[in-house]
């Protein structure tokens, strides 16, 4: 079985009661991890809420970094030239200077 702990801080294990209507495939996600030992349908959603709250929190995926890669995706992208790097590092360094 998965480890169930959950760290706490003070705002999130403030529990409050809340009607949550969802649709008939979470009911049987939530069913499937009743039957993996969660204890009830209030612990499965706690703790699909952390962990959307987790992703939230860190994005590995910046904006600025997603607009570049899709642009690459589209084939919208300079072919790499060594000197053209180069040139690039060397006004980098005079930048800083």
């Amino acid at each position: 079985m998965a480890d169930l702990s959950i760290v706490c801080s003070a705002d999130l294990c403030q529990i409050r009661r809340m009607e949550v209507t969802v649709t008939k495939p979470i009911e049987e996600f939530i069913a499937q991890q009743l039957a993996k030992g969660y204890t009830n349908a209030s612990e499965v959603t706690r703790q699909a809420f952390l962990r959307w709250m987790e992703e939230e929190e860190f994005e590995a995926d910046p904006p600025q970094l997603r607009e570049k890669l899709d642009a690459a995706r589209r084939g919208k992208f300079r072919p790499y030239d060594p000197h053209a790097y180069d040139a690039l590092i060397a006004a980098a360094d005079e930048t800083a200077r």
